[in-house]
């Protein structure tokens, strides 16, 4: 028995969330809204149920960012300079998260998904065309930057990492959704390997039940990935939006009511 719920049924609760949450996430993100509820639904401490997270979580990004990689919906050269800030910048994070009090940073994260949302259902052409300009130095400069300090809120506390790098690579780099998606869940799997790694050193990943939520978030994102690559902006844009809304509203609710 684990929080008075038997084991039969928490296995397939976290298969199914997981399921759900793959899905999603290896198409616009935001698999913490479902992973992280369901993780201290069951009674997890925080600090595991965040690093537990991040075990389920890398096990389906690597999935989807295998998918992306093969379809060739992916733009390297910009990848490789943001690849290794965004690694630290995860590194950072996670060992910040330890001592750190989260909550203004949710309230702050709250206030931005909602400008996401309302920016993404104002510009209808956004995402449509591949507009991206070419690597310049300013360019590089700005995507270490941006990397660095979204590899370092993954690592940190983590919830709508996906949706923010899908959101960057739309309107600051302006790529088409799917090359903004694959480049999105390369980057996202980069920050997911560097927190969990320092989270397993900690001792803060329970593996054993992890494993049904990594199991069911690894069929999601391999046909969540597999479907956006063949059905491109109109399916990933709508999906984008209510994602981001649903998003909006958890975080709203947890950051308003801890006042």
């Amino acid at each position: 028995m684990f929080h008075g719920v038997g084991l039969p049924l928490l296995v397939a609760v976290f298969l199914v969330s997981g399921f759900v949450a793959g899905f999603f996430d290896s198409v616009v993100g935001g698999s913490g809204v479902i992973t992280l509820p369901t993780l201290l639904w069951a009674g997890m401490e925080p600090h595991f149920a965040l690093g537990t997270n991040k075990f389920a979580g890398t096990a389906a990004s690597s999935i989807s960012s295998f998918n992306y990689i093969r379809s060739g919906n992916l733009y390297w050269p910009l990848l490789i300079v943001m690849i290794p800030f965004t690694f630290i910048g995860a590194l950072i994070g996670a060992d910040t998260v330890l001592a750190v009090n989260q909550h203004y940073l949710k309230l702050i994260i709250f206030i931005a998904i909602v400008l996401i949302a309302l920016l993404t259902l104002w510009k209808k052409d956004m995402g449509k065309v591949n507009r991206f300009a070419g690597m310049r130095t300013r360019t590089s400069v700005l995507a270490a930057v941006i990397a660095l300090a979204l590899g370092f809120y993954d690592g940190f506390i983590g919830p709508g990492t996906g949706s923010f790098l899908l959101f960057v690579f739309l309107t600051v780099f302006r790529f088409d959704f799917i090359t903004a998606a694959g480049n999105g869940r390369v980057l996202n799997f980069t920050s997911n390997v560097a927190a969990l790694g320092l989270f397993a050193i900690r001792g803060k990943v329970l593996y054993l039940l992890g494993l049904p939520m990594a199991a069911g978030m690894m069929v999601g994102a391999q046909i969540g990935s597999q479907y956006a690559v063949k059905r491109g902006a109109t399916f990933i844009r709508p999906l984008f939006i209510g994602v981001a809304i649903v998003l909006s509203i958890r975080m709203g609710l947890d950051a308003f009511t801890r006042f």
